[in-house]
Order: structure tokens, then sequence, then C-alpha cells
């Protein structure tokens, strides 16, 4: 249910994982740092001094710590802790030495300085520009991002007593958020679902400026899944951030350099919460599930690329929008070639659909070891959509699927 790379003990490169549905067990790699009560919501980490530790909120109200001198996880045990008499909202974020947490009444709470177990029971402030519930927050940059289910207030540190940040009231935007964990960040930029008093859900961007990121399509998706069901994560390869956004069983990707959307799919998805590592050798992404009840953390080791989903082959899918050449007459294609890397023992198959997608004619399979794989005698039709399947263990880059054709009243450049 949650993972971490814990970039400030040893070498920065631990990873820690919560497994369990029930009472959830928190672990440095394969090694138990021990049980909890209720359900890990979240991992984080900050300094309590120079003592690297971890932060975990659970499903009860409860939270805990790992700082490596107990050997375990501690419960906070102080009694002016907003967990034991309210409902928590979200994990913790850290700022300047101060552990911060919100309840579902709407309050955000200060640790006392340099501490994650001493709180003192006045130290909190009501976010209440709206009158909203709370959902969590996150850091962003030297503030606090405090979200409720229809606003969003920032708190910067600013030395008060006994609660020590002081709203940035210019700041604040009637944008809320659907749940804690439909929050993710990439580097200094925030992303979560949310809502708006009118209605409606979209992913909004937050970098200094508020942008709503998702498209009409997609949010009718996320519509369709519920606001209950939808969890946001994100992750970085190949020189490409990817916000995740599961909206039930369906996953919706948005490339952020590309300002793109499309969707991963996967019988069991595996990228419920994701975290990585590039340092010096190590360059992992990983992953953990809340479907799967196999107790694994997923990687994708740079270094060592496999293309398998849980050690089996999965089906990559390119499926183009059906084509008619600006024109419904007759057309005859003559032959199909794929553009993109040669890969040796490596094969796709080549499909078509002269009826939009209701029914599908296989043409075979092409060898990708060619320099040309190309297929031909694809018969004719008014109207057609091609579509593209791998599933081999390879890898497989496709740039275009490079089309011959004929018939009347053809654009030239076709």
């Amino acid at each position: 249910y949650a993972v971490l790379v814990w970039t400030g003990s040893g070498a920065g490169t631990s990873v820690i994982s919560a497994f369990g549905e029930t009472n959830s067990t928190v672990y440095n790699g394969t090694t138990s740092l021990g049980a909890i009560t209720g359900q890990a919501t979240s991992i984080s980490e900050t300094f309590v001094g120079t003592t690297a530790t971890l932060t975990v909120p659970s499903t009860d109200n409860t939270a805990w710590y790992y700082d490596g001198g107990v050997g375990v996880m501690t419960q906070i045990s102080d009694t002016d802790f907003p967990g034991a008499s309210l409902s928590l909202a979200g994990g913790f974020a850290h700022l300047d030495g101060f552990a911060c947490i919100m309840t579902t009444s709407g309050r955000l709470y200060a640790s006392d300085i340099n501490s994650v177990t001493a709180w003192t029971s006045n130290s909190y402030e009501s976010v209440n520009s709206y009158p909203d519930l709370g959902i969590g927050c996150v850091r962003f940059k030297n503030m606090i991002m405090a979200f409720g289910t229809e606003s969003c207030q920032f708190f910067r540190n600013a030395g008060l007593t006994p609660f020590p940040l002081a709203r940035v009231p210019e700041l604040t935007v009637k944008v809320g958020c659907v749940d804690a964990k439909a929050i993710t960040q990439i580097a200094d930029t925030v992303f979560w679902a949310g809502a708006t008093p009118e209605g409606g859900l979209s992913v909004f961007q937050y970098d200094g400026n508020l942008s709503r990121v998702s498209t009409p399509e997609v949010e009718a998706i996320m519509i369709l899944a519920g606001a209950s069901n939808i969890s946001l994560t994100s992750i970085r390869f190949f020189g490409r951030s990817f916000i995740l956004v599961l909206a039930g069983p369906t996953t919706l990707a948005y490339c952020i350099e590309e300002k793109m959307w499309h969707e991963w799919n996967s019988t069991t998805p595996l990228w419920y919460k994701c975290a990585s590592v590039m340092r010096g050798g190590t360059m992992v992404n990983y992953a953990v599930s809340n479907v799967s009840t196999t107790g694994k953390v997923f990687l994708m080791n740079h270094a060592s690329l496999v293309f398998t989903d849980n050690g089996a082959a999965y089906t990559g899918r390119v499926q183009l929008p059906s084509m008619d050449l600006q024109t419904m007459d007759m057309k005859f294609w003559h032959s199909a070639s794929v553009v993109g890397d040669q890969v040796s023992s490596s094969t796709a198959t080549l499909a078509f659909s002269d009826d939009d997608y209701q029914t599908y004619t296989t043409w075979g399979t092409l060898d990708l070891s060619t320099l040309r794989p190309t297929a031909f005698r694809l018969g004719a039709s008014r109207r057609r959509g091609w579509v593209l399947t791998h599933a081999s263990n390879t890898p497989f880059r496709a740039e275009a699927l490079e089309l011959r054709v004929s018939g009347r009243n053809l654009p030239r450049d076709s």
C-alpha cells in the first residue's frame, strides 16, 4: 500500500514498503521493521536533528515512526497527537523540522520543532478559507499545501507559537481534492484529482500556477470510476515523466513533456504507488500494487531491462484512428510497413477493421528482425483502422505505419 526510497539513510537507496490490508508490516527491503495497527496510508521521511526518521500514518488514526534507535516501528503515543482524538486526513508533510498532518475536520497540525513524537494540543490552524472538509497536505517548495474537498490553502513557516505556520491567503485556490491518495508530485510540481464547487472531476497541476491537464474524455472515465476509486502516482523513465491516474480498473497515463494521455493496461495493475532512485550506478523504479497479494515490490532496472509484467510477457497495442483519406470512395490497400527498430527474435501482429473497430481481420505476423517488415495484399475498403500488437519478451519501438494505397480522388499526399 506504500513505497518509498529512503534517501536520508545509509547509501540512500533503501526501499521501504508497507504490505497488509488489515494490519500493515513495514519492510526495509525484505527485512521487517515491524507491524503497525491499521493499514499504512503513506510513508514519508524527515530528519529529527541529524537522525533519519520514517513516518507512517494509518487508517486507524494512529501514526508510527522508525529511526533505527528502537529498531522497530513505534507508535506516536503523545496524547496531544491529533489522531488520538480526531480522524487523520492523508499523510505527513515535513517542513523546517515540523511534521505536519491534517484532520478530516479541516485542521492542520504541526509537531514540536525537531520531533515527530512530541505534539502540543493547540499547535494547529483551521484550514477554513472555505467551509469544506480536510483531505490531506503536501509540501510545495517552502510551503505546505493543505487540501480540502473544494479548496486548497497555502501555509509558510512564520516562526509563530504554538502553531508555527501562517496562511498565505493570496495563494488560496477554490479547487479541492477527492482523496489524499489522489495527490502526487514530480519534483516541485504537484498533481491531484479534484473538483470545483460547480462539479466535475479533473486532474490539476500546480507549479506556481494552477492548470487543468485532463481532457473531457479522461474526466468522463474518472467520473464513471467514481471519486473513491481514484488514486495518483508518478514515475519517470527514459526522459519522460508520467502521472498515473488509476480510475477503477483503468490506468490513464499523462506524459508531462508531451502533454498527451494514453492508457496502461494489465489484468492486475502493479503500479498503485511508485518510487525511484537515480544515484550513482543505481537507476531503478519501484512500484507496489494494492490489488496483487503476492507481497512483491516490482522494479524496472534501467541497467538490465526485461520486457515482462510480473514475469509474464505483456502485449503492447497500437490502435490508430480509423482513416478515410478524405474520401469515402473505395480504396485498395496494397501494403503496410512498420517503420521502427530492428529486433531479433521478435514479431508484431497486424490487424485491421473496416467497421469502426466492431470486428477485426488479422493479416498475420511481421518479422521485426527484417529491414522493412511489410504486409501485402490487404484488400479494399472505404474506411479502415489499423491495429499493431507486440507480445514478445523483447524491446519494441515503432515510429510509423507506412501505407501504399490507391483509389479515386485521393489527396496527392496520401
